[in-house]
């Protein structure tokens, strides 16, 4: 089976002309596998690991929701509550709650679709973006009345993020840290606030003229500090897919929340997209329902998924952006599936091949908001 999905992973790569891939999955009795092909940068030439952490994007969605119930859950905060409880100055705050901002039913205007936001963004690639700052030079007319329909918005995050570090007393990431990453293990993991991640960290790639051309700004941040820290509690943090697998696992798999917290994660019920519950997506795939997230940021694309009927997790990270990598991680998904449905203890298979050369991509969307849909190279879906 190491060896199948192995294959598979190489196959993807080649298919879709990415540098670097890695993938990780965990089969319902907690054994592994974990592999990576390809390139983690590519001047200079440096093969890519399951361990490399790569950018998440949106799924660091994942994490702030995950938060967000957990001061619910010890009475700090109320889903129901309204915006005005801490933001009062905040355009419509009184009749915008945390439920609206986690499930995208706010009407809030998405900054990443702000006409300026390349220009700007990727135009001072060394800018340490704050919260307030974000909020005031992308603001936008609303798209509806709260609760009123949906449309998918990064600023809904930068907010939720701004509330929870007003009732916590601390930081998003030092929160992260002490609730998830260091509890779980994520020694692969980070935060881009103040700290960017390890030197070693994947280089994110964009098509140009037919060849993947790195995105930096030459300092350790990914894919620059401008864009790390713009996208803040939007789609700030950096896994390895070993890690990113961890945390899958671990949300979805109830380790973290209340049963009653796992429904509302989960509740799907929204006007306008069935797809999306509490900052966290759902798809079928052969008829089976998994729950997790997409994510990009300029230069890279991540997916998560768990199937809740078999407790398997398949995850999957690239360093080249524009290129949908839910077909990558269903093509894993459909070898892992079958011995998770039956499931049989993996046998140990040899290390993956991590041969550095590249290769080509394309550009579907990973979400479509009924309305805008984000700038293809700054999307954090």
């Amino acid at each position: 089976m190491g060896v199948q999905l192995q294959a598979a992973l190489e196959n993807q790569r080649a298919l879709r002309g990415v540098p670097g891939i890695a993938a990780a999955v965990i089969f319902p009795d907690g054994s592994r596998w974990a592999g990576a092909a390809g390139s983690a940068a590519l001047d200079p030439l440096r093969a890519t690991t399951p361990d490399t952490p790569y950018v998440v994007g949106s799924i660091t969605k994942t994490f702030v929701a995950a938060l967000t119930l957990q001061l619910a859950e010890e009475g700090i905060l109320e889903l129901d509550e309204t915006l005005d409880r801490w933001l009062p100055d905040y355009p419509r705050a009184g009749r915008i709650t945390l439920r609206h901002l986690l499930n995208h039913t706010s009407g809030v205007f998405n900054y990443f679709e702000h006409p300026a936001y390349n220009r700007t963004v990727f135009g001072q690639p060394n800018r340490n973006w704050q919260p307030r700052e974000i909020l005031a030079e992308f603001s936008g007319q609303p798209y509806f009345e709260p609760g009123t329909g949906w449309h998918y918005s990064n600023t809904g995050f930068v907010l939720l993020g701004m509330v929870i570090e007003e009732v916590t007393g601390s930081t998003l990431g030092e929160q992260f840290d002490t609730r998830f990453i260091t509890p779980l293990g994520l020694a692969d993991s980070y935060f881009q606030d103040e700290v960017p991640p390890v030197a070693d960290a994947a280089q994110g790639h964009l098509r140009r003229q037919g060849l993947p051309q790195e995105v930096s700004d030459r300092t350790d941040y990914r894919p620059t500090k401008s864009a790390a820290t713009v996208a803040w509690a939007a789609g700030g943090m950096v896994l390895s897919a070993e890690d990113l697998a961890t945390w899958c696992r671990a949300l979805y798999g109830g380790d973290l929340l209340s049963p009653d917290s796992m429904a509302q994660l989960t509740d799907y019920a929204l006007p306008g997209a069935l797809n999306y519950g509490l900052g966290t997506r759902t798809r079928l795939l052969d008829g089976r329902r998994m729950f997790g997230h997409t994510g990009s940021l300029r230069g890279f694309m991540a997916v998560m998924w768990h199937f809740p009927d078999v407790d398997l997790t398949v995850v999957l990270l690239n360093n080249l952006g524009r290129i949908n990598p839910n077909p990558m991680v269903d093509s894993l998904s459909s070898v892992a599936l079958p011995l998770a449905a039956t499931y049989q203890p993996l046998p140990a298979s040899p290390p993956p091949s991590v041969v550095p050369s590249v290769v080509p991509s394309v550009v579907p969307s990973p979400f479509v908001a009924p309305s805008a849909a984000a700038s293809p190279s700054a999307a954090a879906p």
